[in-house]
């Protein structure tokens, strides 16, 4: 046995305190025996370390081990001979291969830093010149048409950076990259007596069937990035590495954490605190119903980190009339999805719930806008299939959600009918569209921008295979649609005052032009009734420039009435949803503009200073 004395307090987990020296810091199971025991890599010897009092600080153990290499041991605890994982391991041995169902022995490595950061750190982007794109680390490059080297790791992202700039975006989002365990075994299937009966059937002898966590949203090792998904054998500098090469390409790095109600709040506190400091992620997307959100939003080490919840309880963090100097806190739920889905799909009374979702906005926290989510239909099957087709998932299609609020134009699923095609493409053009002038911040699935399918199935969560892999294919055969994403993402970029939260009105002789103002088939009044729930416009002002935007989800042609606006103006035709190729024209202001069907057409009149009195004012 090695020399071994009492340690500090903390750091919680492993920690390399000497050249030769490794503190170990569990909490104290107070029904349990604790045992350390150390594994040799090798040779797979073990070294028992009973924690007595001698090492117990409050309710803690604390042991340094003298005259040990760190790099050449792992470690667990044994609780009554019981083996269980390091909470805090910041790394984890032994699920290094994705999907290998009989693993070798899972335990806690000892972490040795030597990574250097140089001169890295978050970026702060503001929510509102920010454009997240979600993805999943290993189905982002794993398929064969990804084009990279190390495919379905950390480093693929690193070489999809070129794409991702070209694109537009300013974040990613990743769907959980810390350690969990994807293999999993379902038990059989429970068939009853009577229906065994019923059916003359004798119950037959089942195993337990082998299934992907895809996902990843489990109980995890939330300290320790995911060995599979780094193409090396260090993961942590991997996911450093990653994180780095992205910030210096100015793209910020947000991850989802899933935490179970059983774990402790305290314990969700001290993860996030971790990934911040040791990761530099630029922010965090917490999933669960026990997070303490409050108690998060307001530790002084987390004020510019961005900071996603579906819920903000925004009383519980800022007084009423405090306005943070860097917004970080955001909405992230599927109100705005269901609300415009509805509008694009042509629905009776969606009108106005979709007005309100285009222009929804809070002084203390951002919203998180988005039609498509991990857990929904992709974009083109929003506008390919009415119904989940689930059936690869083995539940019978009991699984997913059933309410998708989607339309198949027509026709369920693939389809050569070029008619019911062009109106897809459209529709598709339409859902971005909209997204991109909507004022909250735009999320978009990798993939939607050059329209990657799953099939219609919308809960692939144990599809480890092309159902949810990027084919990277479709990018050549849907480059229309792509040129359109990126180009309403360089729009958007490009007007930042569909952003502005402060209200603004000019006035020109006795006449007022407030920065944004809804209109219909009249001037300045825009019906919500049934009678006109398909076809609405919104005019904005900002810096001389009157920007209107018409939108006609009906099958049929509208007409929509436009303000007047100061003389020497003229009209141009920005974007028109209808034409699969940008044209513009100039023309003298007219009183009305038509709207084809299903469509969204901006046009802008630009106009001087000179054009307004001097007696302009902006509040």
């Amino acid at each position: 046995m090695r020399n071994s004395r009492i340690g500090e307090a903390f750091p919680m987990g492993s920690t390399v305190v000497g050249k030769k020296a490794v503190q170990f810091v569990s909490k104290i199971n107070r029904k349990k025996e604790t045992t350390l025991v150390l594994y040799e890599k090798t040779t797979g010897e073990e070294e028992e370390y009973k924690l007595t009092e001698e090492y117990r600080i409050g309710n803690m153990y604390s042991i340094v081990i003298e005259d040990i290499e760190p790099s050449k041991y792992t470690y667990n605890y044994l609780e009554n001979g019981k083996e269980i994982l390091d909470p805090y391991a910041k790394v984890i041995c032994g699920n290094e291969v994705w999907g290998e169902e009989e693993k070798r022995l899972i335990s806690a490595g000892i972490r040795i830093e030597n990574f250097k950061w140089e001169d890295d750190k978050i970026l702060m982007h503001p929510y509102e010149s920010s454009v997240i794109y979600q993805l999943h680390v290993r189905g982002f490059t794993k398929h064969v048409s990804s084009g990279v080297k190390k495919k379905g790791t950390y480093e693929g992202i690193i070489e999809k950076i070129p794409y991702l700039k070209e694109l537009g975006i300013t974040a990613i989002e990743l769907l959980p990259s810390y350690e969990f365990m994807e293999c999993e075994k379902e038990p059989p299937k429970v068939l009853t007596m009577d229906y065994v009966k019923e059916n003359y059937m004798t119950v037959p002898e089942e195993k337990p069937v082998s299934k992907i966590n895809y996902w990843g949203f489990k109980e995890a090792c939330y300290f320790a990035p995911k060995a599979a998904y780094s193409a090396g054998k260090n993961p942590i500098n991997s996911f450093k590495n990653m994180v780095k090469e992205l910030h210096k390409a100015d793209i910020e790095v947000v991850m989802q954490f899933f935490f179970p109600q059983t774990v402790e709040r305290s314990y969700i506190l001290e993860v996030i605190k971790y990934w911040v400091k040791e990761y530099h992620i630029d922010g965090v997307r917490l999933l669960g119903v026990n997070i303490p959100v409050s108690v998060i939003a307001t530790q002084p080490e987390l004020l510019n980190t961005k900071i996603m919840y579906e819920y903000m309880p925004i009383h519980e963090i800022y007084d009423y009339r405090y306005a943070p100097a860097y917004k970080n806190l955001a909405v992230y739920n599927d109100e705005y999805l269901y609300a415009v889905r509805r509008f694009l799909k042509g629905d009776i009374g969606s009108l106005q719930a979709a007005f309100h979702a285009i222009n929804r906005e809070q002084n203390q926290f951002a919203n998180m806008v988005y039609l498509t989510n991990y857990n929904t239909f992709t974009l083109k099957d929003m506008v390919s299939f009415d119904r989940k087709h689930n059936e690869e998932n083995g539940e019978n299609g009991r699984d997913g959600n059933n309410h998708n609020v989607s339309w198949n134009c027509g026709v369920e699923g693939p389809t050569k009918k070029k008619n019911v095609i062009a109106l897809r493409e459209r529709q598709m053009r339409n859902a971005i569209a909209f997204l991109m002038l909507s004022k909250g911040t735009p999320v978009i699935v990798a993939g939607d921008e050059f329209g990657n399918s799953q099939g219609g199935n919308n809960n692939p969560y144990c599809q480890d295979n092309t159902v949810s892999w990027l084919n990277w294919k479709d990018l050549n055969k849907n480059q229309a649609h792509f040129r359109f994403t990126k180009s309403m993402i360089s729009f958007m970029k490009d007007n930042s005052f569909l952003k502005k939260s402060k209200e603004q009105t000019v006035r020109r002789n006795g006449e007022e032009y407030p920065y944004m103002s809804f209109h219909g088939t009249d001037a300045w009044k825009l019906e919500w009734s049934a009678a006109n729930e398909e076809a609405g416009g919104i005019l904005y002002y900002s810096d001389y420039t009157y920007m209107y935007i018409g939108f006609n989800m009906h099958w049929q042609e509208n007409i929509l009435a436009l303000p007047n606006v100061p003389g020497g103006h003229k009209w141009e035709v920005l974007l028109d949803t209808s034409l699969e190729q940008e044209e513009k024209w100039i023309g003298e202001i007219e009183k009305t503009i038509s709207i084809p069907p299903r469509t969204i057409k901006i046009i802008v009149a630009k106009g001087s200073k000179d054009d307004f009195d001097e007696s302009v004012s902006a509040f």
